[in-house]
């Protein structure tokens, strides 16, 4: 019988991916490409290994992540789409005639279902909750069954809560990374287009955000047409290629917590971020007041990227760290992850030249000063003060995977290619500098090394630098 499934439950029992039962997935895929045979030979294939799953696996056993947040909603997804393409697939009634034998379908997609609407089960302000809700909404709108009418209008109400909390009045999602806000803006477009299916109040908000957030992604996106690796994003993430402005534009979403600026510099492009959000603390990394730098399409100032979502590998805890980033921090103090418990919230502005931004991120106040008046010719002046304090400050600047980093005359040369790209001036009184390699990671799953500056300036409360392009 397991082996008729083609699942392995003993060994697999424990992956989030399996329990979603991914299988149902690919029928509704590929059904297209089937004979009526292979057709049939298929859905008795994921009939068995659905049977199979509901038999094996202990009811009461959360470790095997049975009724995991995530899985149980993706779970629900893929069981959903497959009984609506064995309803749509006339050449499968006979099939379809069996399929409740010996489990209902009703029954288990109320099962599902009915978990999901318990409030203990619901993953509120995550996107995990975002997915929790959509899946039921969704059902609602396909099937409008009245025997389930009360969870699906607590699948509205949460779905809408979920869509105003997940984005900024800007239309920015907020979690923390340009990777999520393209994966998110596909759900917003998914609601736009269920409104052409049925009026609903979710697809008439989601339909003012989508313009919004489609308004961000071209802000966000590189000269070459690929998002930054900031954060929880991949490496190489190509969105869509946009012309890029030729004059140094500013984009300002302070709001939102980002300050994009792109243009030509010295002939090149340049796209410069500063980034200081903390509206969500899923997948955060420790990146207040945060710098990307690309110029000539090379992350001069980069970041350490995703790695992979076991949030107990060491290197995982690095990447998320201040060592993967572009950030000042205070000397002896952990980053505060919990958002509740920040003596203020941080802030970010543009003014005529100048880029402020605040934060409290470790429980003191940071104030960083962006100069870009002089970035035309291609001189960025960054200035950083810890407020109250006579001591600790500390730089960490992360840099392109292949750099070469050389220290001399008190600053660092960083070239790419054996060709010179920039410098940092970091001054010599009472400062310290030294370099060390730390995890990088461009693609899931797959750890490197890039080359990482540390400043210790400990001995002072407010330190500058400046970088220079070439």
């Amino acid at each position: 019988h397991t082996r008729c499934s083609g699942v392995s439950w003993a060994r697999d029992v424990y992956k989030r991916q399996v329990q979603a039962l991914p299988f149902l997935g690919w029928f509704v895929a590929c059904r297209g490409l089937l004979s009526v045979k292979e057709r049939s030979l298929a859905a008795q294939f994921c009939k068995d290994s659905l049977v199979n799953w509901i038999e094996i696996i202990p009811e009461d056993d959360d470790k095997t992540l049975r009724w995991h947040d995530h899985a149980t909603s993706y779970r629900l997804t893929n069981l959903f789409n497959w009984l609506f393409c064995l309803w749509l697939d006339d050449d499968l009634n006979e099939f379809g005639q069996e399929l409740d034998c010996p489990y209902s379908m009703e029954g288990i997609l109320k099962r599902h279902i009915s978990w999901l609407s318990e409030d203990e089960n619901y993953s509120k302000h995550t996107n995990h909750g975002f997915d929790q809700a959509t899946v039921v909404f969704i059902i609602a709108l396909y099937t409008n069954y009245p025997n389930w009418k009360s969870f699906f209008e607590l699948a509205e109400d949460r779905l809408i809560e979920e869509i105003e909390f997940a984005y900024t009045e800007e239309g920015v999602h907020k979690e923390n990374s340009p990777g999520y806000h393209i994966f998110m803006l596909r759900r917003l477009t998914r609601f736009s287009k269920l409104g052409d299916l049925h009026t609903n109040k979710v697809s008439d908000r989601a339909m003012l955000l989508e313009e919004r957030a489609t308004d961000f992604k071209e802000a966000l996106t590189l000269a070459d047409g690929t998002l930054p690796l900031v954060g929880d994003t991949r490496g190489g993430h190509f969105v869509e290629k946009y012309d890029y402005p030729s004059e140094l534009t500013v984009y300002d979403y302070s709001e939102s917590g980002y300050v994009i600026v792109k243009g030509n510099v010295l002939d090149k492009p340049l796209y410069l971020m500063v980034k200081n959000c903390f509206d969500s603390v899923y997948h955060r990394h420790d990146d207040d007041l945060h710098i990307y730098l690309s110029y000539d399409d090379i992350d001069l100032l980069s970041d350490g990227g995703l790695g992979a979502h076991n949030e107990k590998d060491p290197r995982r805890i690095t990447l998320r760290s201040n060592e993967c980033h572009n950030v000042p921090y205070i000397f002896g103090k952990k980053a505060i992850r919990n958002r509740k418990t920040l003596v203020g919230d941080p802030t970010l502005h543009v003014s005529e030249g100048f880029i402020v931004a605040e934060s409290f991120l470790y429980g003191q106040k940071i104030t960083r000063t962006v100069d870009i008046s002089h970035l035309a010719s291609g001189s960025i002046e960054i200035t950083d003060v810890i407020d109250g304090e006579e001591k600790g400050m500390m730089e960490n600047l992360f840099f392109h995977q292949f750099a070469n980093v050389s220290l001399e005359n008190n600053q660092a040369i960083i070239s790419v290619d054996e060709q010179k790209r920039m410098t940092i001036a970091f001054g010599s009184e009472n400062i310290r500098a030294e370099t060390k390699d730390r995890p990088f990671s461009k693609q899931y799953g797959v750890y490197e090394s890039a080359p990482s500056l540390i400043i210790d300036a400990s001995e002072q409360s407010r330190h500058s630098f400046r970088v220079r392009l070439f």
